[in-house]
C-alpha cells in the first residue's frame, strides 16, 4: 500500500511541475522553417507609408490621399481635412508612430501639401486618434520654398534614440534635365537657405535640437542636417551603434545607399555615379573633395523605395541585416554591413511581388511589405 500511495504523489508532483513550466519556444532555423509572402490586405490605393500601433493593428497612407487603419480584421478610412495634393508623385506619404506611442498616441504623418492653384511643398504633421478619428493635428514643419513640381518630395520619416524625428526631403526635381543645370552648385540640394534635397532634424514637438550642425549659421537652415541628395525615400537607424543609413534615387543608375552624418555633403547634382535620361551627363564625375561617397550604389537603377534594419528573432539568418524595397526591380534586398565593409548583398522575391513601395517591421519580428499599384497590398512575410 505504500508504494502504491508513494507511486502516486510521485505522479501528482511530476504533473503539477508540468503545468508550471514555461513552454519552450523554438527559433526558425535554416531548413526547418520557410518564409512566405502571405497577403493580409488588398483592395489599397498606391499605398505608401505603414506603421503598427500595435502587434495587429496598424495604418497605411495611399498616394490619393487615403489613411487606412487595420483594425486586424478589416480596413477603415480615417477621414482627415489635410489639403493634398494628389497629382504625380503627391499624396500622403510616410507615417510612423512616435517611440513613446503608448503612452502619448502621437503618431506623425508626411505629405504633399497644397500650397497654391500650381505649388505644393512637403509638410509633417502629427496626431491622435481615438474611436477612428483624427484629432489634436499639428502641423510640425513645412519645407521651403514650396515649388510649380509634383515630383522627388521624398520622404521618409525615422526616429534616433533619443527621439529626434529625421525627414527625407527630395530635390522636387527643379529643373527641366539634371544635365542642362547651368551651375550645379546653386542647385537647391547643395544651397542651405532651402530644405530640397536635404535631411532634417527636428525635436519631438517641433522644433530645433541645439545640437543640429548648421544651428546659428548666417544663411543656413536650422533644420538641416545634411544635403546633396537627390529623392531619398528611405531611412533606418541601428540604435546598438547609432548608425542611420539612407537610400535615395538616382537618375538612370546611381541609386544609392549612405552613411549618414551631421552635417555632410552627399553631393547630388554636383557628383553622380547615374546618368541623365538623356544620356548626358550629370555635374561633374563621380567625386569631389568634401562630398561624400556612397556606401553603395546601383547601376542599373533599382528604384530603392524605403529602408528598415531588422534586430528581430523571427529571421535568425536576417538578423542584424538591413533591407531595401525597391520599385524597379520589384524586389527586397537584404544588406549584410559589419560597419565598415559591405559583406553581402541578394535580392529576394525579384519580379514576384509587383512594385514595393516599403518595408515595415513588426512589434512581433516580422517583416511586411507594401506593394505599389491601384489595387495594393499589405503582405507579411510569414514563418512556417
Amino acid at each position: 500500500m505504500n508504494r502504491i500511495r508513494l507511486f502516486f504523489v510521485i505522479l501528482l508532483a511530476s504533473l503539477l511541475l508540468s503545468c508550471n513550466r514555461t513552454p519552450e519556444v523554438t527559433e526558425p532555423t535554416p531548413g526547418q522553417n520557410t518564409i512566405t509572402p502571405t497577403t493580409i490586405v488588398n483592395g489599397l490605393v498606391h499605398p505608401w507609408g505603414m506603421t503598427f500601433l500595435t502587434e495587429t493593428r496598424f495604418l497605411v497612407t495611399e498616394r490619393n490621399g487615403g489613411l487606412q487603419l487595420y483594425d486586424g480584421e478589416k480596413l477603415i478610412e480615417i477621414p482627415h481635412s489635410l489639403d493634398v495634393l494628389q497629382e504625380g508623385q503627391g499624396g500622403l506619404l510616410d507615417i510612423q508612430a512616435s517611440p513613446d506611442y503608448a503612452q502619448t498616441g502621437f503618431i506623425y504623418m508626411t505629405y504633399a501639401k497644397r500650397v497654391t492653384n500650381s505649388t505644393s511643398t512637403t509638410a509633417l504633421i502629427r496626431f491622435k486618434i481615438n474611436s477612428n478619428v483624427m484629432f489634436e493635428v499639428e502641423e510640425l514643419f513645412v519645407a521651403s520654398p514650396a515649388y510649380n513640381s509634383e515630383a522627388h518630395y521624398g520622404s521618409r520619416i525615422a526616429f534616433d534614440q533619443s527621439a529626434h524625428i529625421f525627414v527625407t526631403l527630395g530635390d522636387r526635381n527643379a529643373y527641366s534635365t539634371a544635365s542642362s543645370i547651368s551651375d550645379v552648385f546653386q542647385a537647391f540640394p547643395q544651397q542651405l537657405d532651402n530644405h530640397w534635397g536635404k535631411v532634417i532634424r527636428l525635436n519631438g514637438d517641433g522644433s530645433i535640437p541645439q545640437d543640429n550642425p548648421f544651428v546659428g549659421q548666417a544663411d543656413a537652415l536650422d533644420e538641416i542636417y545634411t544635403y546633396g541628395h537627390r529623392n531619398p525615400q528611405g531611412i533606418a537607424f541601428k540604435a546598438s551603434h547609432d548608425e542611420i543609413l539612407i537610400n535615395e534615387h538616382g537618375a538612370q543608375g546611381g541609386d544609392e545607399v549612405n552613411i549618414l552624418e551631421p552635417g555632410k555633403n552627399y553631393g547630388w547634382p554636383v557628383i553622380t555615379y547615374g546618368k541623365d535620361y538623356n544620356g548626358q551627363t550629370i555635374g561633374l564625375g563621380t567625386s569631389r573633395a568634401g562630398m561624400e561617397q556612397p556606401l553603395l550604389y546601383w547601376d542599373p537603377s533599382i528604384a530603392p523605395s524605403s529602408m528598415a534594419y531588422y534586430q528581430g528573432n523571427r529571421y535568425p539568418d536576417w538578423k542584424n541585416q538591413w533591407f531595401v524595397s525597391a520599385l524597379a526591380e520589384e524586389t527586397l534586398v537584404r544588406l549584410s554591413w559589419d560597419g565598415q565593409t559591405l559583406v553581402e548583398e541578394e535580392q529576394l522575391y525579384r519580379n514576384q511581388l509587383g512594385r514595393i513601395r516599403a518595408v515595415v517591421v513588426s512589434p512581433d519580428g516580422l517583416l511586411y511589405l507594401l506593394t505599389d499599384s491601384s489595387n495594393g497590398r499589405v503582405v507579411q512575410l510569414a514563418v512556417e
